[in-house]
């Protein structure tokens, strides 16, 4: 069994309250019903938010204590409440990675920001919750992990995203985004190609297309928006 933990808080420093923001698109919908909305389409999922006895910061015990709630699941995949761009597609990719694979971790690189997803076993969690130490380890559940694991990382892009909303000028973009595409809003996965052949692994999202859901592809209106915020020095959490 695979469980989605939609990480979350209210108490972010540069934007306080960020997940409840109105997304605009449609009107009166935040961004953490758009990320779960998203979150659906993978399986089973939880809203991890910090429990009234758990620091906000030690996400790690947060993950730990939701596992030990549910003891059938062998596997957790970890997605944020302030990637409103998520794909579900890219997930969907990274999950199937796991699965036919022998990893126990199997994430995104630092340049698919707001892309991030990440897939790891209860073995693996645990042996984080145990041996993490410091703030930066606590608050970053997969920083262990990624040190100690022998991970595989996926990046499907060729410049870094920066795609999160980490501040009000993120969130304005991820508002204008919507209001310009109906399929960015409504959570459509780009479509993704490959250099050496239609199953290669050289995979690459295509930021113009969306794939939609009868297998036609069309244009995404907010293309030049997104590629705004594409280019330079992959962003990394402090």
């Amino acid at each position: 069994m695979m469980i989605v933990l939609v990480q979350a808080r209210d108490g972010s420093t540069r934007l306080p309250g960020k997940i409840r923001a109105d997304l605009e698109t449609p009107p009166g919908v935040s961004m953490l019903a758009h990320v779960c909305a998203r979150a659906n389409q993978l399986g089973p999922f939880i809203v991890a938010m910090p429990g009234p006895q758990e620091q906000e910061h030690d996400v790690l015990s947060r993950f730990a204590r939701i596992a030990r709630e549910f003891p059938d699941a062998d596997a957790f995949v970890r997605i944020t409440a302030d990637c409103p761009l998520l794909d579900v597609g890219v997930a969907a990719h990274v999950i199937n990675l796991y699965r036919g694979g022998t990893h126990d971790f199997v994430g995104t690189t630092a340049a698919m920001d707001g892309l991030d997803v990440e897939v790891f076993s209860r073995t693996a969690l645990m042996m984080a919750d145990l041996n993490a130490r410091g703030r930066y380890a606590r608050e970053h559940v997969t920083h262990w992990m990624r040190r100690n694991l022998s991970p595989l990382l996926v990046c499907l892009v060729d410049e870094p995203c920066r795609w999160s909303v980490d501040d009000s000028a993120g969130l304005q973009f991820v508002r204008d985004v919507y209001r310009a595409c109906e399929h960015c809003a409504q959570g459509v996965p780009h479509h993704t190609n490959a250099a050496s052949s239609i199953s290669g692994g050289d995979r690459r999202i295509v930021v113009d297309l969306h794939h939609m859901p009868a297998g036609d592809l069309a244009e995404c209106k907010a293309a030049d928006l997104k590629r705004s915020r594409m280019g330079g020095i992959p962003y990394v959490s402090e």
